[in-house]
């Protein structure tokens, strides 16, 4: 009797375009004709789903040599609709061959006649350089388009994390979310007191997350603050410029760099010591030297001292550790606001924000109505391309247009979302730190006590040897100490109100 062949039917296609088309339908029906004709038992049925075969690494390829390489199977034959959809490398066509020849399968194509005769084997070698050749040229232009596309300034992979492209197609673009908080990110590295899990960790309670979901982590942190893209730079094949808008400058980019100084900055990473948080805040009213900080070693335990190196200056002295933060505690008392001060301002404040953003949740609620509507015309595209009255091109034209119109709302939105809280609750807010600032300081830890030095001074503290001068003090601060001063009025002087027009 004639011994039964049995085989299995390989299909596969390389986009989501072939999956949702006809090109699986009409392969498989092919091949099943194919079988038929030929006397093949089909057993079963492998159909690989937009993925390429550059690569033997197929979910479904993988699964259908593992079933003809079941014995118990019996499987003798492969059946494909062209060589192509086998491999498109020759070296993996070679190795799979030496394969099917151990485990006694035999390759078929519905599209191609080969057998094992030697004018068969060159036959099936040939197809399997073309198969290469053909996926390599199409490699080669699109990297040749990708290329170009970059020249032009268009970022051709994934957007990173803080963008996103408003439709298929385009140009990447700040996400009206996100891309706030990865500018945070940058402002905040670049005072030069956070660490890059610290760092992660601030980002992550504001409201950023990974595409997944899941918090920030220290490495993703530094990846980010290297990524040259956030200010508009694309390091790709041989670096461009591009012509999306970039999240951060180039000057702010440079600023969260390794090895990036500038004498600016109170506090460089460089230069931090926690048991020492006034160092460089504090200068020398002689010399202009700013104050550090050493230890001497006793006997049995240490002396930490505030000093400065100007050891010329007639005002140079050291001041034990205990006494000179002390010195800066009792000055923190000294511009602390009042509670008269306190409810003054809240009250001018609130006043000025009401007259100036009466209008502000009318406008609001008027952008997110021209949303829902235009949600509304987008649905109605989308009607039209199913039942028939938009060809494909018309449909993707009609549903960028409306998308680009939807994207503009959202980020007018994102424009006011900032205004869009109780003024009252924000200033509570503000002045639970604010009346408690010596409270605040002696409690926080050393990244804190920096954070909350460089919110409340403006500029260095001057000390002439024996005690702490005057400073440029924040807006709050500096307008209680004109209060103290006068108190028969309290004027608000601009920079205080929150970006009043009127």
């Amino acid at each position: 009797m004639e011994t039964i062949k049995k085989g299995i039917i390989y299909c596969r296609v390389s986009s989501k375009d072939q999956v949702e088309g006809t090109s699986l339908g009409s392969q498989e029906k092919s091949c099943q004709d194919y079988a038929e004709r030929n006397g093949v038992e089909v057993l079963k049925v492998f159909i690989e789903k937009g993925e390429s075969a550059k690569t033997a690494n197929r979910t479904e390829f993988q699964k259908a040599l593992k079933f003809c390489d079941d014995k118990k199977n019996g499987v003798t034959n492969f059946i494909v609709y062209k060589l192509d959809r086998f491999t498109r490398s020759q070296e993996d066509h070679a190795i799979l061959k030496a394969l099917f020849r151990r485990i006694g399968v035999k390759l078929l194509s519905v599209t191609e006649q080969f057998d094992e005769t030697p004018m068969g084997k060159a036959v099936e070698g040939i197809a399997a350089i073309f198969a290469q050749l053909d996926n390599d040229n199409r490699s080669e232009r699109c990297s040749k388009g990708m290329l170009e596309r970059l020249k032009q300034g268009v970022w051709v992979w994934q957007a990173p994390l803080g963008y996103y492209r408003p439709h298929k197609g385009s140009n990447i673009a700040p996400d009206p979310e996100k891309a706030p908080l990865v500018h945070l990110a940058f402002e905040t590295y670049a005072q030069g007191t956070y660490t890059y899990e610290n760092l992660a960790n601030f980002i992550t309670e504001r409201g950023l997350r990974t595409r997944g979901g899941k918090p920030l982590t220290a490495q993703l942190m530094e990846k980010m603050l290297r990524n040259k893209l956030y200010c508009g730079v694309m390091e790709a094949w041989g670096g461009h410029e591009g012509i999306f808008e970039p999240i951060v400058s180039k000057s702010l980019f440079a600023k969260c760099q390794k090895g990036y100084k500038d004498s600016s900055n109170i506090s460089p990473r460089s230069a931090n010591n926690p048991l020492f948080p006034l160092r460089k805040l504090v200068f020398c009213s002689e010399c202009e030297t700013s104050l550090t900080g050493s230890v001497s070693k006793g006997r049995s335990k240490q002396y930490p001292y505030y000093h400065h190196g100007h050891q010329r200056c007639q005002k140079a002295k050291s001041i034990p550790k205990e006494t000179f933060e002390q010195m800066f505690i009792e000055y923190l008392d000294s511009i602390t606001p009042d509670a008269q001060y306190e409810k003054l301002f809240k009250a001018i404040v609130i006043d000025i924000w009401q007259n100036n953003y009466k209008e502000l949740d009318k406008e609001n609620a008027k952008l997110r109505k021209s949303i829902d509507q235009l949600e509304e015309e987008r649905q109605k595209i989308f009607d039209f391309h199913r039942t028939g009255k938009y060809n494909d091109d018309d449909f993707e034209e009609q549903k960028r247009l409306i998308g680009e119109r939807i994207a503009q709302k959202h980020i007018l939105i994102q424009d006011n979302l900032f205004e869009e809280f109780s003024m009252e609750e924000a200033l509570d807010h503000c002045f639970k730190f604010v009346r408690n600032t010596t409270k605040e300081w002696i409690e926080a830890d050393y990244q804190t006590k920096i954070r909350l030095q460089n919110t409340i001074f403006k500029s260095r503290i001057e000390f002439d040897g024996e005690k702490l001068g005057t400073a440029e003090l924040s807006p709050v601060y500096k307008i209680n100490q004109t209060f103290q001063s006068d108190k028969s009025s309290l004027v608000v002087p601009r920079g205080v109100e929150p970006l009043f027009s009127g």
